[in-house]
C-alpha cells in the first residue's frame, strides 16, 4: 500500500538545519516516556533538547534554565532535574546536562496507570496520585455540591 506524504502548506518556510540541530525522539510521546511527568519536568526536558549539542550536552547554567523556564525557587529546578535523572532521560554531572538516548524500556513512572496511547488530555483520574486534587468533603461530586449549597444556605434544586 503506497504511503501518502502530507505536503507542507508553506513550502517556502520548510525548516532547515542551520548551525545547530536538536530533535525529540517520537518515542518520547508515542511510548509514554512523558507519562506522569509534571509540566515543569517536560519543559525542562524540551529546553535541554533544544539547547544541547549533537551529543545531547548542554552547558546552560541553572540560573539561565531557571530564567528560561520562569522558575522562582531553586528546589523546583532541582526536583525536575532529579526526576528526569531518575527516569534515565538525562544525566547531570558537575553542572553539565546530557539528554540521553531513550532507554529501551519505559522506566517506572510515579503512578500505576498505563501509558496513554492517544494524545488526548489526561483526565483527573489519570494524574499521579500525589498531584491529584482531593475534595475535602468526600462522597460523590453531586453530594459534595449539595453539601456546599447547604453550608452556604442555599437549597439544591
Amino acid at each position: 500500500m503506497p504511503r501518502f506524504r502530507l505536503q507542507p502548506s508553506r513550502p517556502d518556510r520548510r525548516r532547515s538545519i542551520r548551525g545547530s540541530f536538536s530533535w525529540i525522539d517520537h518515542r518520547f510521546l508515542r511510548e509514554g516516556f512523558d507519562q506522569g511527568l509534571t509540566r515543569l519536568e517536560k519543559l525542562l526536558y524540551f529546553v535541554l533538547v533544544a539547547v544541547s549539542n549533537r551529543d545531547g550536552v548542554s552547558f546552560y547554567s541553572d540560573a539561565r534554565l531557571a530564567e528560561l523556564l520562569d522558575i522562582r525557587f531553586p528546589h523546583e529546578l532541582g526536583g525536575a532535574r532529579k526526576e528526569l535523572v531518575a527516569r534515565d532521560l538525562i544525566a547531570y554531572e558537575g553542572r553539565i546536562y546530557q539528554v540521553l538516548d531513550l532507554p529501551v524500556h519505559l522506566p517506572q513512572v510515579r503512578d500505576s496507570s498505563p501509558p496513554r496511547t492517544d494524545h488526548a488530555l489526561p483526565s483527573s483520574s489519570s494524574l499521579p496520585p500525589e498531584r491529584r486534587t482531593v475534595w475535602p468533603y468526600g462522597g460523590s461530586n453531586l453530594e459534595n455540591i449539595k453539601q456546599l449549597l447547604e453550608r452556604w444556605g442555599r437549597e439544591p434544586r
